[in-house]
């Protein structure tokens, strides 16, 4: 029984020394939530004397179910 602790722990001890080296590696996970701003004039512009605003993108309801509305400029 000593025998077999004895030889798997000094096969975990191999392992961890062999894994050491990619442990110290960083992994950077990126999760973005939310609509980027795609528009193209900036926040807001004029246009023939009205102020173009621009709306994110966000879930809706449509056609009984769940959608993605894009974002899009509208006036205010």
């Amino acid at each position: 029984m000593k025998y077999k602790l004895a030889v798997l722990l000094a096969a975990l001890f191999c392992a961890g020394g062999v894994m050491a080296p990619k442990t110290a590696e960083a992994i950077r996970l990126n999760i973005e939530i939310g609509d980027r701003p795609y528009y193209t004039h900036g926040p807001w512009y004029w246009n023939d004397g009205v102020r173009w605003y621009w709306i994110p993108g966000h879930w809706g309801w449509r056609y009984h179910r769940h959608a993605w509305i894009p974002g899009h400029y509208a006036p205010r």
